[in-house]
């Protein structure tokens, strides 16, 4: 098994045995668990189907970091939180996928589980926008460059089992 494989397995499939899976790995340091008050300079950088990108700064540093938050924390979203941790978990180690880093839970009165991804920032945006920005811009060779890191990303992850359904 590699260090990066969270071996916690869930028997059924209720929303509260997704909160246990995580809420286990994070206590048995499977997933690092960051502090959301620790975060700073906190702004919305985008949205999506699920949820709001936000870009912050940890503590003091100058690094920025990505916040991935989720509209809703039912069955199924949380179940796709799961499945992304795992998969995210599997193919970690390649420098043309975005790290993730672990999970935060933002301060909330009512006792909520709404945990958050902490992952890598890419500060120019999704790959649509960078091509959208700059495609006319970029030499053949910048263009091949950037194809040939897609082709390894998706390489990497057929090699490890995953079907990426959203390219």
């Amino acid at each position: 098994m590699s260090e990066t494989t969270v071996p916690i397995a869930i028997t059924g499939g209720s929303y509260n045995e997704y909160i246990n899976w995580i809420e286990e790995a994070i206590d048995k340091k499977h997933i690092r668990y960051y502090e959301y008050e620790n975060f700073n300079n906190i702004e919305e950088i985008g949205s999506g189907k699920f949820g709001i990108v936000y870009r912050a700064t940890w503590k003091n540093s100058h690094n920025y970091l990505a916040l991935k938050s989720f509209f809703n924390l039912n069955n199924i979203t949380i179940k796709e939180i799961v499945n992304e941790l795992k998969l995210q978990r599997e193919v970690d180690f390649h420098e043309n996928i975005i790290h993730f880093f672990g999970l935060t839970r933002e301060n909330q009165n009512d006792n909520s589980k709404k945990y958050w991804l902490v992952m890598e920032y890419a500060n120019n945006g999704t790959l649509q926008e960078y091509l959208e920005k700059y495609f006319n811009t970029l030499t053949w060779n910048d263009k091949f460059n950037m194809a040939l890191q897609l082709a390894h990303a998706v390489l990497c992850l057929h090699d490890e089992g995953i079907v990426h359904r959203d390219l």
